[in-house]
């Protein structure tokens, strides 16, 4: 027997990651309506794509989410996602490794042997950028498995083409190696959009210590439902960064004494242990989990409307969640845009995509500075790039927040110390100026030790491990502040709901507060965006680090990369100062009145309305840089729901 169900007005839940609860409840306070024996799917009037008829069961034990999973469960599925970022990077890196033996099998006297790492990165890049939602649709193993299974047969004609020499007339093997190393790199944008993912669904998107800046620490906030990055952010970005330097010394030792096919094979040997380790891998956003029943605020007609979490980018921009997977696309795409055209944030990305572009050069340059200057050999220019991930390695403990401000000089914290204008090393401003500024001084460092064979060859190769200790560090820390700035799973539905008060009180009837997303479409699409920058710089900075190294020298190229990352440091500390004083909770209260007026005015013909005090502030101000000020950020969120800004600002909210 089947049922359709049609959820009552006031006793359907707002919203919960695992529905079963939610439709139990429900469902045993309707028990005169409702028998188990009932096979029931939900349907709401006028929305078809609601009807969920593999979803609500009444038997059995219902899934739980990723963060609330067993502590051992969570670290080998958070293994998994950091071994399969590797992937990528040991096969950008063995390619890069065998480029001089390439050119030598396919007589490529004009270097075109260095344009299948661009067309690799180009086609990551394009699908990073487009397609990062789909897996909120249909579960993430899916197209993990997919691309990694259609990107094992791509290797082989890659292999084919290099087994023997072949003549410089015939440019169809030429073409066919670029061709698949572009579509390699189309079809692993598909699995890359589900790496650093899993660890949000994990262990959530908090990076918050015991005493988070400028708020009172509060042990039931939702941000840190999950347990918290902690350190497997670091070891995620040396996966990102490091892996470069390992792939690269494994093509340099196998063109020692090897054809370049060779190094294709090993790809093809450490692609099909990730696929068996992905197959084993559990699902962090199983069928259930991606069928949550919401309410969506409609301020149209100032009513509630009910939908299916199916599509979460979608719902986060409007009220009517995705009819067709196109619709999920395009929301992707917009609030990408959207997250663009903050100022604040546009900046922070450009700084981490040339991060990554900067790593590939450094790679590179060495590698050519350790040929032609000191006449190593392949298998030991290897080990000297090897330095970088050395480099990198040493930084992984240093990106846990509370190896810095873990314990602080007071353990008895006040407001006046907690916000005063102290300054010092424990302060995340401090520690993130720190890293940011280590960075360009470490490129100048790197550009004058490359003066050639009256240089010991041990201080280039020294630098270049410094420079890829403090990339891992910068990388941690920026993606902190993605995480940090844009993370609104605690606010009221995202940008879509106003605030009530019963939707955000501290506890409800069952003992949990109610959020609003559990995939974090702003982190995600910030941290997409981002490594769409990253690919994008990486591409150019292969095509271009190799035909600036042959022009000129490798001094001068460093020279020129560290003047550029000097350039955006200076941009990324003025943004990340914070130099303004924001009301972020309204004052009718009180008898000041200044620019709040529109807002006591507002609030006062809303009775039944409360303030959103996200993560207990001290104080109504807050002290505000221009990342936190953006549209999309999470202050700019709370002043809109404490009807802090004007109408004039709403309208111009997706400026920036």
């Amino acid at each position: 027997m089947r049922k359709h169900l049609h959820w009552p007005d006031k006793t359907g839940p707002l919203f919960c990651e695992c529905h079963c609860k939610c439709f139990r409840a429900w469902a045993s306070r309707n028990s005169d309506t409702l028998t188990p024996a009932h096979h029931c799917y939900v349907k709401v009037p006028y929305e078809q794509h609601v009807q969920g008829h593999k979803g609500i069961c009444l038997h059995g034990v219902p899934q739980q989410v990723a963060r609330n999973w067993k502590p051992s469960r969570k670290r080998i599925t958070a293994t998994i996602a950091c071994m399969n970022t590797s992937l990528i990077g040991i096969l950008v890196g063995i390619y890069a490794g065998e480029v001089p033996r390439i050119q030598y099998v396919l007589a490529d006297e004009a270097h075109h042997a260095l344009i299948g790492n661009v067309a690799l990165y180009l086609g990551l890049a394009l699908s990073t950028f487009t397609f990062w939602p789909l897996p909120l649709l249909h579960g993430r193993k899916p197209y993990v498995l997919t691309a990694m299974a259609l990107a094992l047969p791509l290797q082989f004609p890659q292999a084919m083409v290099l087994s023997t020499k072949r003549s410089p007339k015939y440019a169809g093997f030429r073409a066919s190696l670029l061709l698949s190393r572009g579509i390699s790199g189309l079809v692993l944008g598909f699995a890359n959009a589900n790496f650093v993912t899993v660890l949000l669904d994990l262990f959530g998107a908090s990076l918050q210590s015991k005493h988070p800046h400028q708020e009172v620490p509060n042990a039931a906030d939702l941000r840190k439902h999950g347990g918290g990055l902690g350190l497997w952010l670091g070891i995620w970005s040396w996966c990102w960064i490091g892996t470069l330097a390992i792939g690269f010394q494994i093509g340099a030792s196998i063109i020692q004494n090897h054809t370049p096919d060779r190094g294709f094979y090993v790809t093809i040997i450490i692609n099909a242990l990730a696929l068996v380790l992905n197959i084993l891998a559990s699902e962090t956003r199983r069928s259930k989990n991606r069928r949550s029943v919401v309410e969506v605020y409609d301020r149209r007609y100032n009513i509630l409307t009910r939908c299916v979490v199916r599509g979460e980018v979608r719902l986060h921009l409007s009220t009517r969640g995705p009819r067709h997977f196109i619709d999920e696309l395009y929301a992707g795409m917009r609030l990408s845009f959207m997250m663009c055209c903050q100022k604040g944030f546009f900046i922070l990305a450009i700084y981490l995509g040339w991060i990554y572009g900067q790593i590939i050069l450094v790679i590179m340059l060495l590698g050519a500075l350790l040929s032609r200057e000191y006449k190593w050999k392949p298998h030991q220019i290897g080990f000297g790039v090897m330095s970088v991930a050395i480099g990198a390695l040493l930084a992984i403990p240093l990106t846990k927040a509370n190896v810095f401000n873990g314990k602080r000089a007071s353990l008895l914290l006040t407001s006046r110390k907690l916000l005063g204008n102290q300054v010092t090393w424990t302060s995340h401003s401090v520690r993130r100026a720190f890293f940011i500024a280590l960075l360009p001084i470490l490129g100048l460092g790197f550009s004058v030790s490359c003066g050639g064979p009256t240089t010991p060859f041990v201080i280039p190769i020294l630098f270049a491990g410094a420079i890829g200790f403090a990339s891992v560090l910068a990388v941690a820390e920026c993606y902190g502040l993605i995480m940090e700035t844009f993370d609104v799973c605690d606010l009221p539905l995202g940008m879509q709901i106003p605030h009530l008060m019963k939707s955000h009180s501290s506890t409800t009837q069952d003992g949990n507060r109610q959020s609003a997303y559990s995939s974090f479409p702003r982190v995600t699409a910030g941290i997409f965006v981002s490594q769409t920058f990253a690919f994008v710089g990486a591409a150019v900075a292969t095509a271009v680090g190799g035909i600036l190294s042959r022009r000129i020298s490798t001094q001068l190229c460093t020279g020129i990369m560290a003047g550029i990352l000097l350039l955006l440091t200076i941009f990324l500390i003025a943004v990340l100062w914070r130099f303004r004083d924001v009301r972020v909770i309204s004052s009718h209260t009180s008898k000041a009145k200044s620019e709040t007026t529109f807002s006591q005015t507002t609030t006062m013909a809303h009775n039944g309305w409360e303030d959103v005090m996200s993560g207990s502030p001290p104080r109504r101000i807050r002290r505000m840089n221009i990342l936190e000020m953006g549209a999309l950020s999470r202050w700019t969120e709370i002043r809109r729901l404490n009807y802090l800004i004007r109408p004039k600002e709403e309208k111009r909210r997706w400026v920036g």
